[in-house]
């Protein structure tokens, strides 16, 4: 028998979107599928939508599960999930987004199958798709000097032209649970899933790239992490990224204790950049030259040029409020 496929989808209020994903694991020409789908408190349809494909999935020969929890975010969904998977491989896709062929699935499996031991992870091409005609209006794909197999860093700061769009991965469970024994993940609501699940797994082991588009992601120009937040909330955010990411080294086994300690010297070195350019461009003057003169003190191989000509213009929209402000008083006082 071939190997089992676990598939793992956390939902919430997606029953609008989450049938093109279904139907494209029905097409696949795979034919060892498990799929959970863990609703995180959805308050639409999406309990009856699923019911109506269990039996769709059944005479194609796969199992479909539905697993219903109080909204406590993916991260927990994703938790409590990989208590339930029983693959050799596990894909873990977003409810809005779907397949691009029918043998994707195929594809990863034979990338693994072939692959030495050292390789834990396999990972595909996507396109990026308009969320109402469904038309390619972008595309995922790493060039050649991207194709390296240690990917750890690159995923650890979001660098080289790193994505953690979770469909296009597949990854042996036996090495993953190897580096998640317990199979749990830091479960903060706001914690990202994907990064918990890649980092152990791309420490120890080597991914490969297969140079084709297996998958496609909804493009929504409105998604919350689209749309400009208030100064306090990208701060919040960032800090809930780095807690994520420095969580995730803490709980890894084998990692040496120094490397470690620079890893996170580097991350909270880099997120104070990050706060700094947010400050910036939200004219928070204060703030931006407290963190100004904490990154001169260290002096900060980050603290560029460029960074310090920001700092300098962010000042521009205050001078500017500062003088008609001033104008005004002067003409109140005639």
């Amino acid at each position: 028998m071939l190997p089992k496929v676990s598939i793992l989808t956390p939902a919430y209020n997606c029953a609008h979107l989450i049938h093109r994903l279904l139907d494209s694991v029905l097409i696949q020409t795979y034919s060892n599928i498990e799929m959970f789908v863990i609703d995180d408190g959805s308050t639409d349809n999406t309990q009856q939508i699923i019911a109506v494909y269990k039996t769709r999935f059944n005479e194609r020969g796969y199992q479909l599960e539905y697993v219903w929890q109080q909204n406590q975010g993916q991260s927990v969904a994703i938790n409590n999930g990989l208590k339930l998977i029983q693959g050799e491989y596990l894909v873990w896709p977003d409810a809005d987004d779907f397949y691009a062929e029918p043998d994707a699935i195929e594809a990863l499996v034979q990338a693994l199958d072939s692959a030495p031991e050292d390789v834990g992870l396999a990972r595909s091409f996507q396109y990026l798709v308009d969320e109402d005609t469904l038309k390619i209006v972008g595309k995922y794909v790493a060039s050649p000097a991207q194709r390296k197999t240690n990917l750890f860093e690159d995923c650890l700061f979001c660098q080289n032209g790193f994505w953690f769009t979770p469909g296009t991965f597949m990854v042996r469970t036996d090495k993953l649970f190897s580096v998640i024994p317990n199979r749990e993940i830091f479960t903060a609501k706001e914690a990202g899933q994907n990064m918990q699940l890649l980092l152990p797994v791309l420490y120890n082991y080597n991914c490969i790239t297969i140079e084709k588009y297996l998958y496609k992601v909804l493009f929504r120009p409105d998604s919350h992490s689209r749309i400009r937040t208030t100064c306090e909330e990208s701060i919040y955010r960032d800090n809930i990224y780095l807690k994520t990411r420095i969580s995730t080294l803490n709980n890894m086994k084998d990692f040496q204790n120094d490397k470690k300690d620079l890893l996170i010297k580097k991350l909270n070195d880099e997120y104070e950049m990050r706060a700094f350019r947010i400050v910036c461009s939200f004219g928070k003057h204060k703030e931006a030259s407290k963190i100004y003169k904490s990154l001169k003190q260290k002096k900060s191989h980050l603290l560029t040029k460029k960074m310090t000509l920001i700092y300098y213009v962010s000042y521009v929209p205050f001078l500017i409020s500062a003088y008609k402000y001033m104008v005004k008083v002067l003409k109140l006082r005639r």
